[in-house]
């Protein structure tokens, strides 16, 4: 059967038929569902801004008609005919006034009680019509609920037995006793027709009011009135909302439909907008891949495959650039020059330039075997820069990598073109000698350790470079491999650094210099001495916990406060589930986090009000200050991090660095809840202590934005657990306590 393979027409129309289904798929279910709910997202909008357009009109209306109301209740014509006093048909007049001059449709005066005592309607002609006395019971009855009228609005909706209006009020005074209330005069105006036709004419549709107390079903819209809205046909949106009275009692809902056709027009036009551009962007894109293809793939694959050969073996590097022009050519000649770079690199070490360890070894192998093979001289030195961390921690890592290279152009000046020097990594160096004997490369040997003693180091200090050398040749016991050539090597110079350094020992020198007694007293002595530093250490910690103490004197309100912070920080680490080591690292770095405030001044440290800029910045480099005075001892640098950060917040507002979340280390986030929880609940000089269950509240407030809620959650259930209790923090006694938190030398106990 013949197997078949496709061309690049093949690949592109299967590209073209999946982008195609691409973009169907794109459309039914994310393009289509996302333009509906963006049109109904603008439906609810036109709802909104309807329902508000209608408030507002009605709002204009309601003014207008208060003001009339104000005017007219001060008038003496009122107060005198509700006095009784009033000349007959004077009111008549008045009213007819009222109705010819402005939109008013009815006029009703009230007493204090809400009796309707006079009462008159505009009729068709314009002309006044009084009212009988049934229609005054009847709005009597409509006004019953508004009694105490000073508690409710002056105006609004209200239903009467012509229908729903506007109306508004004014209470009418005695004119010989201004403060003594007479009754009320209302006036309304009709929400009839024209006047929903007038309203709809502004906000942009047709608005009517239905009788009813339930909206009609729909769309719910969430707005200051709760209104529904729905689709009436393609072209129009129905919105409909509730018309409540002074009392809140529903007289209907306002029904309005709105032209939306081009709402759908402009959902449309974008989808297919969106539609073309993308399927123009697919056609371009395949046009792309194609003239790629063309210009650029057939010439790369060929590239490729003759990488192949040269990785099978069976081509030459200098073959890739044969035949290719443009970005192909390029990118071979970029591979060819790569190939060599990357040679070089696998050869050499980067920092000094001479050769690296894997190359070093490779040749060594390769001479070890020649040389057994024809019984051959073959020596190999092995050299170590005397106290080279001291030069970093004294000069800094730029000025120790400035000495590596110096020693390494010293070597490779004194040695022979057929010699390989080499780094071995780290300050140790390597010297391959062909052809030669220990005894001759041993000349080579004190050339090399005397340039490096008149290296001058260009540092901020002035110090004096040596180095130790271990040497030995095939002649040596012990040699049967080129690992066991370097080991041997390796022996020397260690016997060259106990002897003091800055000397050259070759294995002939040690044969039978160390017996197995010798090497096994050596090893119980590197113990015991292992075991002293883990006693000075523990001194060392006495002292910075007794400096501490004299820091928490000088401010009574901070006594105890390490102590505290280191009690809560290890209940909830142990809360945490945390592993001893993790345990005993928050421990200590509890107990220093605040020494640099050993070099604050009083002004600051005590403070009894709140710090000024400068202040705060002074106060804010603590931490800085603390790891500084703790940077000198190398078996603090587990808790460095903890104290350096344990100011930082969870959300990345903290100090010195700013970093937030997880980029703070845990040890650090469990002090920060601890360090606050101790300043919460203990009194200072600008506020008293707060409650254990304010505090608690406080913690659960800052989760996620000052604290890690998952340190915050474990203090808590601490709390919850011991209560008050958690406060007895016990008594760090001696140095016993503080020795148990020091890593142990292996095979000797600390107190050895």
């Amino acid at each position: 059967m013949k197997r078949v393979r496709l061309t690049s027409p093949g690949v592109l129309l299967i590209l073209a038929v999946i982008a195609a289904g691409g973009i169907f798929l794109l459309d039914l279910f994310y393009l289509e569902p996302h333009m509906e709910n963006q049109k109904w997202a603008t439906l609810r909008e036109q709802a909104v801004r309807v329902e508000h357009g209608t408030q507002v009109v009605l709002q204009s209306n309601e003014d207008r008609l208060l003001r009339y109301c104000v005017a007219w209740g001060q008038t003496p014509q009122i107060a005198r005919s509700l006095k009784g006093h009033g000349v007959a048909g004077e009111m008549d007049k008045f009213v007819s006034q009222v109705f010819d001059s402005t939109e008013v449709e009815i006029v009703w005066i009230s007493d204090e009680a809400g009796l309707v005592t006079h009462g008159w309607r505009r009729k068709a002609d314009k002309s006044v019509e009084r009212w009988l006395p049934s229609e005054m019971d009847q709005v009597q009855a409509s006004i019953r609920t508004l009694r105490g009228f000073d508690d409710r609005p002056p105006v609004g909706l209200i239903g009467l037995p012509a229908g729903v209006a506007i109306c508004a009020r004014h209470p009418i005074y005695d004119g010989q006793q201004p403060s003594e209330t007479l009754g009320y005069l209302w006036i309304a105006r009709l929400l009839n027709r024209s006047l929903l036709q007038e309203i709809g004419s502004a906000v942009g549709g047709d608005l009517v009011l239905v009788a009813g107390n339930s909206l009609p079903q729909g769309r719910r819209v969430e707005s200051p009135a709760l209104h529904t809205m729905w689709l009436a046909g393609d072209d129009h949106l129905a919105v409909a909302w509730l018309a409540r009275s002074l009392t809140g009692k529903t007289l209907g809902y306002f029904n309005a439909m709105l032209p939306v056709v081009h709402i759908h027009r402009q959902a449309s036009a974008a989808r297919r907008m969106v539609l073309i551009i993308l399927s123009l962007a697919v056609g371009l894109s395949l046009l792309v891949i194609m003239g790629a293809h063309i210009l650029i793939a057939g010439p790369v694959f060929r590239l490729l495959q003759r990488l192949q050969l040269v990785e099978d073996g069976e081509g030459t590097v200098s073959s890739l650039v044969r035949d290719l022009h443009g970005e192909p050519l390029m990118l071979a000649r970029r591979l060819e020059s790569a190939f060599d770079r990357l040679a070089r690199i696998s050869k050499t070490d980067e920092l000094t330039e001479v050769a690296n360890r894997r190359h070093f070894e490779e040749v060594l192998e390769c001479f070890y075997h020649q040389a057994r093979r024809y019984n051959r001289p073959l020596s190999l030195m092995v050299m170590d820069v005397d106290f080279f961390k001291a030069v970093n921690d004294v000069a800094g890592h730029p000025a120790g990598d400035e000495v590596l290279k110096q020693v390494a152009t010293v070597v490779e000046q004194v040695c022979r073109k057929s010699d390989l020097p080499a780094r071995f990594g780290g300050d140790e160096f390597a010297v391959l000698l062909p052809e030669t004997l220990a005894s001759d490369a041993l000349g080579v040997a004190e050339r090399i350790r005397t340039a490096v003693m008149e290296l001058s180091v260009d540092t901020k200090v002035e110090m004096n470079v040596t180095i130790s050398i271990g040497l030995t040749d095939l002649n040596a016991a012990e040699i049967d491999s080129p690992e066991a050539m370097i080991r041997v090597a390796d022996r020397a110079l260690y016997r060259a650094k106990e002897m003091g350094r800055n000397r050259i020992i070759t294995t002939h020198d040690m044969e039978g210099a160390v017996s197995p007694t010798e090497s096994s007293k050596v090893d119980t002595l590197y113990k015991k001495l292992a075991g002293l530093d883990c006693r000075f250490k523990s001194f060392f910690l006495l002292a910075i916990q007794e400096i501490v103490e004299v820091l928490e004197r000088r401010d009574p309100h901070m006594a105890d406060h390490a102590r505290k912070v280191q009690h809560y920080a290890v209940l909830t680490a142990q809360e945490m589930g945390l592993p001893e080591r993790i345990v005993n690292r928050v421990q200590m770095a509890a107990m220093l986090h605040d020494v640099g405030m050993l070099v604050m001044p009083d002004a600051v440290l005590l403070c009894r009000g709140q710090l000024d800029g400068t202040e705060l910045q002074i106060m804010r480099r603590h931490p800085l200050l603390s790891v500084r005075i703790m940077e000198g001892m190398e078996f603090l640098e587990q808790e460095i991090p903890a104290v350096r950060y344990h100011h930082e917040r969870y959300d990345g507002k903290g100090y010195p660095e700013g970093i937030r979340g997880a980029a703070i280390p845990l040890t650090a986030r469990i002090l920060t809840v601890a360090d606050c929880f101790d300043a919460m609940t203990t009194s200072r000089t600008f506020r008293q202590a707060m409650p254990l269950a304010e505090t608690v509240a406080e913690l659960k407030r800052n989760a996620g934005t000052q604290f890690d809620p998952v340190v915050v959650e474990a203090l808590v259930a601490v709390v919850a657990r011991l209560g008050e209790k958690i406060f007895d923090v016990p008594c760090l006694k001696g140095s016993t306590e503080l020795e148990e938190m020091i890593p142990q030398p292996q095979g000797e106990p600390a107190n050895a």
